[in-house]
């Protein structure tokens, strides 16, 4: 038989089971604040992941303007971009030709034309191709004066490319010393604009 509860017992048994309710709640809100915290935690870390991702990324472009800026300023002070620099490519043309000693250089170049943009790759899009074409007509000793003309417009302000050459011996028959070599060549001169299309929609 269980023996009589006392009151001392009941209020003893009572403030044991408001302390088991008071402990029970603390573990359950301690462990509701500890997924809170970690949630927030990992919430955090994530953003972080985000920002330093951003901070990379705008680095990088930054470093990539940089890059293609100072690409751009090159080409621009090497007369690529912009208007063409004849009076530079004529210079170079006579001193060559003047260290060398060379009797005969005649030179001509055409009017400058745009090249259709139907030729142009779609990823040039918005830019303005331009050519003109020079001719080099040339008495000479040897090729090597040819050479040092076409190194030599290397260094000139501009693009060009040479779209054709014919070398030949003025006399087949007999060796003779001096300037016995023609030279005709047709070089393509190139320079680079941005369009009004291209600027329309970059706006």
């Amino acid at each position: 038989m269980f023996e009589r509860i006392t009151p001392e017992l009941a209020r003893a048994l009572i403030v044991f089971a408001i302390m088991l309710v008071i402990s029970l709640v603390m573990v359950l809100a301690s462990s509701a604040y500890l997924t809170q915290v970690s949630d927030e935690q990992m919430a955090a870390k994530r953003a972080m992941r985000i920002w330093q991702t951003k901070i990379d990324n705008s680095v990088e472009n930054n470093q990539i303007i940089d890059e293609f800026e100072s690409n751009f300023l090159r080409l621009v002070n090497q007369g690529v971009v912009g208007d063409e620099d004849r009076l530079s490519w004529f210079e170079t043309i006579q001193n060559t030709a003047r260290k060398r000693n060379m009797p005969l250089v005649k030179y001509s170049i055409s009017t400058q034309k745009s090249l259709d943009a139907q030729n142009i790759k779609r990823e040039f899009q918005g830019i303005n191709v331009y050519k003109s074409v020079m001719t080099l007509d040339i008495d000479m000793a040897h090729e090597g004066d040819l050479f040092a003309i076409l190194n030599d417009l290397k260094k000139a302000d501009g693009l060009f490319a040479i779209d054709s050459c014919d070398i030949e011996k003025i006399n087949k028959d007999i060796q003779i010393e001096g300037n016995n070599m023609k030279a005709y060549c047709e070089l393509g001169w190139y320079t680079f604009k941005g369009s009004n299309a291209g600027r329309k929609d970059a706006g």
